[in-house]
Parts: C-alpha cells; sequence; structure tokens
C-alpha cells in the first residue's frame, strides 16, 4: 500500500490507533494533495487529524478561513465513514453558514501581514446572527458534546486494515 511520502508500506503492521499515533506524527510534514494520492481510509484518518488539531488549537472560525477548510467535504466525508453522522451534519451546516473557500478568500484578500494578528469579524462579512449560529453549531461538535471520536476511528481503521491485501 502506499503511504503519504510515496513509499510502499505494510498496513498490516498496524492497528487503528497506531496508525493514528504514525499518522499524526507524519502528516504534517507533507502537503495536502500527498494524502489525497493515499487509500480513502489513510485519507479519512488524515483530514479528522488535522480538523482536530485545528478545532482544537485554533475553533472552528480559524478552522474556516485556513487552507485545511477547503477540505470540509472530505471532514464530512471521513465523520460519516467512521460512522459519526452528527458531526458531519453540524460540521456541513455550518459550512453552509460560512463556506471555508470564501472565508479564506476574505481573510486574504484583508492582506494580512505575517504574525500580525487579526479578528475574524474584521477579516470577514458575517452578520452577528450567522456567527452566533455558527458558535452554537460548533458547541455540538464532539468536543464540547462529549462524543469520543477516537474509538470510532480506530474501529473503522482497524476494519479498513483488515480488508486490505496482504
Amino acid at each position: 500500500m502506499r503511504w503519504i511520502d510515496g513509499s510502499d508500506v505494510d498496513i498490516q503492521q498496524y492497528a487503528g490507533e497506531s496508525l493514528c499515533t504514525v499518522l499524526a506524527d507524519t502528516l504534517w510534514k507533507h502537503s495536502t494533495e500527498e494524502w489525497l494520492r493515499c487509500a480513502d481510509f489513510i485519507q479519512d484518518a488524515c483530514f479528522l487529524i488535522a480538523f482536530d488539531t485545528e478545532l482544537t488549537m485554533e475553533g472552528i472560525f480559524t478552522f474556516l478561513e485556513n487552507s485545511i477548510g477547503h477540505y470540509a467535504p472530505n471532514i464530512i466525508r471521513a465523520f460519516r465513514n467512521i460512522g459519526d453522522s452528527t458531526d458531519a451534519d453540524v460540521l456541513a451546516e455550518i459550512c453552509q453558514i460560512a463556506p471555508p473557500d470564501l472565508m479564506r478568500g476574505e481573510f486574504l484578500d484583508s492582506n494580512p501581514q505575517e504574525y500580525e494578528l487579526s479578528s475574524f469579524d474584521a477579516d470577514h462579512e458575517l452578520t452577528d446572527e450567522a456567527a452566533d449560529e455558527i458558535e452554537a453549531l460548533s458547541g455540538k461538535l464532539y468536543l464540547k458534546s462529549g462524543l469520543d471520536i477516537w474509538p470510532l476511528l480506530f474501529k473503522y481503521l482497524d476494519e479498513q486494515i483488515a480488508v486490505c491485501e496482504k
């Protein structure tokens, strides 16, 4: 099986949890385009790890304006693939209110300088109601709802690894 760096990897050496650990240590060294060359289940893990990192560190508004937001459809698909339709639906609804590609474009159009502090409100044309709705919806995502997505992801990966050719 093809690994993120293009090399061959014996995926059978991993269980879902250990695969996530290796991916979490590896994925940031590679471009998102390289992730997209991997098997779908590896992509799913990469996108969920990246989303979790962004959401934990910066929150939903930064996700919407950062480059990973462009891959919201991939993240929504990954949630569905692991059996988490709630988070998939919530993220899809957030992205309908504030499409990440539009948010990213507005952010870049605001001509941010390296290390410049800015606010989401100053960089975007969302109404206060829309921002409040996004904030409320983000409270329904797994980080605040108490759902632990990791056992779902590990189980999904275990199942995918089991059906890979040896």
